[in-house]
């Protein structure tokens, strides 16, 4: 749970309210940092991350698909979300160049390009983070 303030839009009175999810929009999923033991998938994941570099969600799924995993995009979505929420990705919004293959025409849209983190760097080479 966390505490949010709010304000009473007619008297103005503010106070706390619990809210129980964790992060907001753009942050991972809230239960990232619970997860202990990351899955096959996330470490197919993350070994792409380091092997290719900043990529996006097409990409990424395009080379686990070509190592003969597949997921769907809403799995991928998920996976990569976790990953984020526990801090072993990070994501920024970046310009790419889109081609239109019928008019042979591109175009530069705002696209999120995930990358590893120092965390992930570790991970995806199998090294364990010490407890604390």
């Amino acid at each position: 749970m966390v505490l949010i303030k709010v304000r009473c839009p007619r008297c103005g009175h503010e106070f706390y309210v619990n809210v129980s999810r964790g992060n907001p929009k753009g942050y991972g999923a809230h239960y990232g940092k619970r997860i202990e033991r990351l899955t096959p998938t996330h470490k197919a994941i993350l070994e792409v991350l380091r092997e290719h570099g900043p990529s996006t969600k097409k990409r990424i799924g395009a080379i686990l698909a070509e190592k003969g995993i597949r997921l769907s995009g809403n799995s991928l979505s998920g996976r990569l979300s976790e990953l984020l929420g526990a801090g072993y990705v990070s994501v920024e919004k970046t310009r790419v160049r889109e081609v239109d293959p019928k008019s042979k025409q591109y175009r530069f849209v705002l696209k999120p390009v995930w990358d590893l983190t120092e965390k992930g760097v570790m991970a995806s080479l199998g090294i364990e983070e010490e407890k604390k």
